[in-house]
């Protein structure tokens, strides 16, 4: 019988830390009276690139997370979802190692708009959690994450968030010279290998780019039993069809004036192909590894794979006190040809997604009116959208176009107190599909306020209210038709109502001498709330059928981390930090729980520097998720996920300038899921048949210049 809370082969050893006591031991040890030898931490102003008001994280009232530098190298993974979901109040969807798109306080698909340089990625990966995210978090230089609705200025797909991967394709200023960075790693777990390398020219006013990715991996180890029943059909020690390959470049060129304007150019290609665990076939035969990157060793399972491909031309152009009262103007356009065909037996292609997508954005910076300072500007889009083949589930294979428009202003006023924002926002988004369902039109509005109360120039209170609206996504409105990936027939509803989000968030950080903490309490009504809702299995019992409906729901939830700086003394220096999140999603009236929502984590880590050794250990503890959403097939569509440990650690040793010159060289060793552990998102769709990775270890090096 199946045992939903227990995970499968658990290990005698479980690491639950008392969250309560380590936060006790940490704030005391903190606040404990300093060595003479502990010199107080400086803070990092990292502009926070999706604020066109050149903000830091500190100054914006919105929850913001950014990785940079040290901490960004050491947490890349080859999706974004993966690389993001140890962050607080962020998961994964989880669909194998090709496809992982972030969920943020547990919103996800067409509610968290994924940018690339301040452009969405404009791919397919909102239609399906089995469609990957275009962006390429590898060659990335910051990965800004903006908690809660960014509709104000990015539109209603972003109601839920904001994840922004932040390249140096399109640079605003010249560094002289021959810079850039490269790095190579190999893995056991998936006997995976990575190469990235990033190029810079800089000489006069002439800035010239390139960047370069490719990975390969084959299907990756597990800890048992691929299936959650323990049906060894399904796989033991390794996830069949979990292969993943990805292959990434761009050149760009930009011209920076003497008075620091600037046009920038880029064009970049990305591919990928990787496998769809928990819906494989049996072969006996082999494969080429070529063509499929798949383990042929032994006899293997075989089954559908995806094979992406994205040409993307990205524009920018800056302009430095353009007119009177004006600081800035930018103008960014971008155009992509996006396709992907998802193959079922061989070589032969069943479905293709084909997107054509362009953008536009001005965004004008003012200087201050009465003293309040802001951004107003406009956002543009067309996108010519349609699947075709056995799983045109999208208008029965008919184009759809979306045309979209919207209007946006944000001010700030500074104040004896700290600061107030204020912002609105108007769009309008239009459907048209070319078969016979309807076409669609809707006004979406969107408005928030937010203050910054300074308590001390190093301790903030920052309270944000907001309502936000979004337009239905083209899959919720013209599904019609069978999707394997995710085991449902969907069929769409052409009278679905925009959803509205009413959003009030609570936050407090304090930065002072070794200690930093920070956290937020957030609540979140949504009225028209959209979803797929089971109805029941198909006459073969393979299939969920289902359709896209509207209910009320609430999610409400808490952050909070402190970071302590234990010991700093000359070329050694020690850190810790804890940290908690949750949140919790149901529907009013009694409809149950909203599906696939992430489960209570608490986390310990540390960190250290030793001279030229820096190394981490993480642990990680997921609660058990029982608060399964509820409709007739509820137990077998979505079931409850045991909890789970995750132990991670990583080394650098940076090598002697005597050995690199003006190199900055180093090697590093990562080991992943040390404990081996059983895990299963619970919000992954294939969780019940395809565990995350077990044990791993990766040894790579990279280098500065």
């Amino acid at each position: 019988m199946r045992n939903k809370t227990t995970p499968l082969m658990r290990k005698p050893l479980s690491l639950h830390f008392p969250l309560s006591t380590a936060l006790l031991a940490l704030t005391s040890a903190a606040y404990a009276e300093p060595s003479a030898e502990t010199e107080p931490r400086a803070l990092l102003e990292i502009t926070v690139s999706a604020s066109p008001l050149g903000r830091t994280a500190d100054e914006l009232v919105q929850p913001i997370v950014m990785l940079t530098d040290e901490e960004l190298a050491n947490k890349r993974r080859g999706t974004i979802g993966e690389t993001l979901e140890q962050e607080l109040g962020v998961s994964t969807t989880d669909f194998g190692p090709g496809a992982g798109r972030p969920v943020i306080r547990g919103q996800s698909g067409p509610r968290v708009e994924v940018l690339s340089n301040g452009i969405s990625t404009m791919d397919a990966a909102s239609v399906s959690p089995d469609h990957a995210v275009s962006g390429n978090p590898l060659i990335a230089r910051q990965i800004e994450i903006l908690k809660g609705p960014a509709t104000l200025l990015y539109g209603s797909g972003a109601i839920g968030g904001v994840v922004n991967i932040v390249n140096n394709r399109l640079p605003t200023e010249v560094k002289e010279g021959f810079t850039g960075s490269v790095e190579a790693s190999a893995g056991s777990v998936a006997k995976q290998n990575n190469v990235f390398g990033d190029f810079n020219y800089g000489v006069g006013n002439h800035q010239l780019h390139a960047d370069i990715t490719r990975s390969r991996a084959k299907d990756y180890k597990i800890p048992g039993f691929a299936d959650i029943d323990g049906d060894d059909d399904a796989g033991v020690g390794r996830l069949n069809n979990s292969f993943n390959r990805v292959e990434d470049g761009a050149l760009s060129y930009t011209f920076v004036s003497d008075e620091g304007h600037s046009f920038g150019m880029a064009v970049s290609r990305y591919e990928s192909t990787y496998g769809l665990p928990g819906h494989s076939h049996h072969h006996e035969e082999d494969h080429d590894d070529d063509d499929h990157d798949h383990d042929h060793d032994h006899e293997s399972e075989v089954g559908p794979f995806l094979r992406l491909k994205q040409t993307r031309v990205d524009t920018q152009a800056t302009l430095r006190d353009p007119f009177a009262g004006i600081e800035s103007l930018r103008l960014k356009l971008s155009s992509a040809r996006y396709q992907h065909e998802e193959i079922e037996d061989g070589d032969e292609v069943a479905t293709t997604f084909r997107n054509r997508e362009y953008q536009g954005r001005i965004e004008a910076v003012h200087q201050p009116i009465a003293g309040w300072r802001g951004v107003v500007g406009v956002q543009l889009g067309h996108r010519d959208f349609i699947t075709t083949g056995e799983e045109s589930f999208i208008n029965d294979g008919e184009r759809v176009l979306t045309r979209s428009t919207g209007l946006f202003v944000v001010e700030e006023y500074k104040t004896s107190f700290g600061k107030i924002e204020a912002g609105a926002r108007v769009d309008r988004v239009n459907h048209d599909p070319d078969g016979g369902a309807p076409s669609r039109s809707f006004n979406a509005y969107s408005g928030s306020a937010g203050l910054i109360f300074d308590v001390s120039k190093d301790t903030h209170i920052k309270l944000a209210v907001s309502h936000a609206e979004r337009a239905p996504a083209i899959e919720e409105l013209y599904a019609d038709g069978e999707h394997l990936a995710t085991r449902t027939e969907e069929q769409g509803n052409v009278n679905l109502r925009k959803e509205r989000a009413h959003t009030i968030d609570l936050g407090f950080d304090h930065h002072m001498g070794r200690v930093d903490l920070e956290g937020n309490l957030f609540y979140k009504k949504a009225r028209d709330f959209i979803f797929f809702d089971i109805a029941d299995f198909d006459e073969d019992h393979e299939l969920f059928e289902g359709e896209y409906k509207q209910a009320d729901a609430q999610f409400y939830g808490y952050e909070a981390a402190i970071n302590v700086a234990l010991k700093q003394t000359g070329d050694f220096r020690v850190s810790s930090r804890v940290f908690t999140d949750s949140v919790r999603g149901k529907f009013e009236n009694g409809g149950g729980n909203v599906p696939r929502m992430t489960p209570t984590r608490y986390g310990l880590s540390l960190h250290g520097h030793y001279q030229q050794v820096a190394g981490s250990l993480s642990y990680i503890r997921a609660n058990a998720h029982n608060k399964v959403s509820r409709s007739v097939t509820a137990e077998e569509f979505e079931t409850p996920t045991a909890g789970y440990d995750l132990l991670n650690a990583d080394i650098t040793w940076q090598l002697p300038t005597q050995l690199t010159g003006k190199t900055q060289t180093s090697v590093f060793l990562r080991g992943t899921n040390l404990l081996n552990e059983d895990i299963r998102r619970s919000t992954s769709f294939v969780k019940d048949l395809a565990p995350a990775p077990g044990r791993g270890v990766v040894v790579g090096v990279r280098s500065a210049f």
